[in-house]
């Protein structure tokens, strides 16, 4: 009954946030949920609790089972000056997106060795909002007060997953998990892109596409010290048939790959060091937008100060998809963000915890150096030169943890 009931909130409530997420390394989150955001997402060998099912579905094997639940405000500021604009000056969006997160974890079967969990997170996006367009009126000579502003890119997933633990000497197991991953995508925008007849304004209306793919993930303990990797497959996606003309293909969402080490320094203090690779480059969808795969860095340390209180924090690293040639081609998409400080908390009693995160994107910026090399825009790199795109983001997760 339990996982029946989990599986129908998770549904309506993470399709339903998945429609405002908003973006960090890439169009991704760097953690989901306040416990693997308080240390920027670092931890893939020492799972805390159920939201691991989507970083490591092995870490299920480690933890309590529980039901775990968190809304995210997250806050990006993005700011856009185009030479094209025809005098528009800088454009800024502030609006901020709530993205929720569930997900459950039990054991199941196999005399307690099984454990199932289940999960749906708003986990990618993207989005601007601004008042006049990137490309001015070449009519008029004047701004451009409609079309070529807006984009709006929503991402969720479900997962749902097994986990087996081997071996029975505490500080010595090892554990395997793997299931699919489901994914349910919205996307509107009314940005110029061009055909052989010239520009063109795309639909300024919704439109979604279902996909999926699989993820595997595995755990291996040595004492003080656990490793971990896992591997989320390319999750093939149904077409924006809406804006079939700006895109070409499907909307596939990249494969990941990721590796971890967990060191526990004292009983109470684990440092965490994560590497994850994220294949932009290998979905056609991306590339034609001129996006770099990325190579990301994370470092993590949870103290435990008492029973109650937990304290983390942590720094990630990723060098943005977008370089200075692709700058204008991406300032409907400004996918820039390379650090993030991460900080929080977890305070537990009897058979509940509250969990608090918050996460600082310092402040980015790429210009348009003019020689412009994706596909959407062929002929303009001169003319777009000097664009200037930037931003920096700010969010407060809380969540709340039930254990079984």
């Amino acid at each position: 009954m339990k996982i029946r009931t989990l599986l129908a909130v998770a549904i309506v409530g993470g399709i339903a946030g998945g429609m405002k997420s908003e973006a960090t390394h890439g169009i991704n989150l760097i953690g989901v949920g306040p416990v693997q955001q308080g240390t920027a997402g670092a931890g893939m060998a020492s799972a805390k609790d159920s939201t691991w099912l989507i970083l490591n579905p092995a870490g299920l094997t480690d933890i309590q089972p529980s039901f775990d639940a968190s809304l995210q405000v997250f806050a990006p500021v993005r700011k856009m000056d185009s030479t094209m604009s025809m005098g528009a000056g800088e454009q800024r969006d502030d609006s901020m997106f709530v993205i929720p997160q569930i997900s459950g974890s039990f054991g199941c079967c196999h005399a307690e060795r099984g454990f199932v969990g289940i999960g749906m997170y708003g986990t990618s996006g993207m989005g601007v909002d601004y008042d006049d367009g990137r490309m001015g009126n070449f009519m008029t000579g004047r701004p451009q007060s409609h079309d070529d502003q807006m984009t709006s890119l929503s991402i969720a997933k479900m997962t749902l997953t097994y986990a087996y633990k081997f071996g029975d000497e505490p500080g010595k197991t090892w554990s395997i998990g793997a299931g699919p991953v489901l994914v349910y995508s919205r996307f509107k925008t009314d940005m110029y892109h061009f055909t052989a007849m010239g520009p063109a304004s795309s639909y300024e209306s919704w439109d979604d596409a279902w996909g999926g793919g699989a993820i595997v993930g595995v755990t291996k303990h040595f004492g003080r010290v656990s490793i971990g990797a896992s591997y989320l497959s390319k999750q093939w996606m149904g077409k924006f048939d809406k804006y079939d003309t700006l895109f070409g293909s499907a909307l596939n969402l990249p494969q990941e790959a990721r590796a971890g080490l967990a060191w526990n320094v004292l009983d109470n203090l684990e440092l965490a060091f994560d590497y994850q690779w994220i294949d932009w480059s290998g979905v056609d969808t991306f590339d034609q937008f001129g996006w770099d795969s990325q190579n990301i860095y994370k470092l993590g340390a949870t103290w435990g100060v008492t029973d109650a209180l937990t304290l983390r924090t942590g720094l990630s690293y990723g060098k943005t998809p977008v370089d200075r040639s692709n700058a204008f081609a991406n300032a409907l998409f400004p996918a820039i963000m390379e650090m993030h400080f991460s900080c929080g908390f977890t305070y537990a009693w009897e058979k509940w915890a509250v969990n608090c995160a918050y996460t600082h994107a310092f402040k980015e910026s790429v210009t348009a150096d003019g020689k412009l090399t994706n596909s959407m825009m062929p002929g303009m790199g001169s003319m777009v030169a000097g664009t200037k795109i930037q931003m920096y983001q700010n969010s407060l997760t809380l969540g709340v943890t039930r254990h079984f």
